[in-house]
């Protein structure tokens, strides 16, 4: 009799350990971001602080959400398109002006979104917990968009559980904007194109500090480049790779790995003589498995069509003489 009371007691215990709890208020979205736009993943207190003074509030009637029983809060996503993110959590206000105004404490976690998909961890402050009022994700930067299809409370198993189940292979860094330069090197987002202004002066992009553990290396690619130069990645230990970037003209690709540094990332930027033009066509973090895939059958490694050509070819949608990727005498090409 003890020892199915012992064992009963166990598998108890083992179901209650491993509870994760789904959001109040959340329900599976998309969400679409504009620069600095905010998105509520899920709203938790009930009832409306009123703000008194300047650095406090009476919260006196809102009820707030205890999630001291956790460790994390979990937002899965299958997919985006947008740059750096931040995951938001609020907390009720304690007397100190938070990030957002008097109403709110405010913890906010940098994350870089991966577009196949993957999972933000953001870990609960044990002291303010108790007390939860929102949690929401807002895009500092560029326009795009997230599928968000889970958010729940979990312990730190659950965690590394949704890390390992969602593990990245890359992450695209977008082209719309690199924000990051210095001696009147520019950038048009427009036709992506890199221009140096003074000798050897930079433009990129500034992460700040990205944890890029899950990756290998940085590649990017131009148009046919008119000169040599140098993709440098900086840490924020003060180290950086740059010579490991180093290119010649008539480059379309460099590939840089990432140091052991690579769970701090503060920016990374594109070097050159003065007056030269790099026009970028894409540039991603990446496990070397994944960047041997892409170059062995991903359109970056696709031949241009000859000139003349009277082989009659079909695309892979079947039609004849048609646009995009065919194949015609047992070679890959696009038109």
């Amino acid at each position: 009799m003890k020892k199915l009371f012992t064992i009963m007691a166990v598998a108890l215990c083992a179901l209650t350990a491993s509870a994760k709890e789904t959001l109040p208020d959340f329900t599976p979205k998309t969400m679409t971001f504009a620069g600095w736009s905010w998105n509520s993943v899920a709203n938790l207190a009930q009832g409306s602080p009123t703000q008194v003074g300047t650095d406090k509030a009476d919260d006196s009637e809102v009820v707030y959400f205890d999630a001291s029983d956790y460790d994390y809060i979990v937002i899965e996503y299958s997919s985006a398109t947008c740059a750096t993110m931040q995951a938001i959590v609020q907390y009720n206000c304690d007397g100190t002006w938070g990030q957002w105004g008097a109403n709110y404490n405010t913890q906010t976690v940098k994350v870089n979104p991966i577009p196949t998909g993957g999972a933000i961890g953001i870990e609960l402050d044990a002291d303010r917990s108790d007390k939860l009022a929102q949690v929401a994700l807002q895009d500092p930067g560029s326009a795009g968009e997230m599928v968000i299809t889970a958010a729940y409370f979990a312990t730190e198993e659950e965690y590394k559980a949704a890390l390992e189940g969602n593990k990245p292979t890359y992450a695209k860094l977008s082209l719309n904007d690199l924000g990051s330069g210095w001696g009147n090197s520019t950038y048009d987002g427009t036709t992506h194109t890199v221009t140096i202004g003074d000798d050897w002066t930079g433009k990129g992009w500034w992460l700040g500090d990205v944890d890029y553990s899950d990756f290998e290396v940085f590649y990017i690619e131009f148009e046919a480049t008119a000169a040599n130069g140098k993709v440098v990645i900086e840490y924020n230990d003060g180290t950086n790779n740059g010579d490991e970037g180093l290119f010649e003209a008539g480059t379309t690709a460099v590939k840089c790995p990432l140091s052991a540094a690579k769970n701090s990332v503060k920016q990374i930027y594109i070097q050159g003589p003065a007056g030269t033009q790099y026009v970028l066509t894409s540039a991603m973090v990446c496990t070397n498995d994944y960047l041997q895939e892409y170059i062995t059958t991903g359109i970056s490694n696709m031949i241009a069509s000859p000139a003349a050509q009277s082989n009659v070819r079909y695309n892979l949608l079947g039609v004849k003489n048609g646009n995009g990727i065919y194949i015609m005498n047992g070679k890959k090409y696009m038109k």
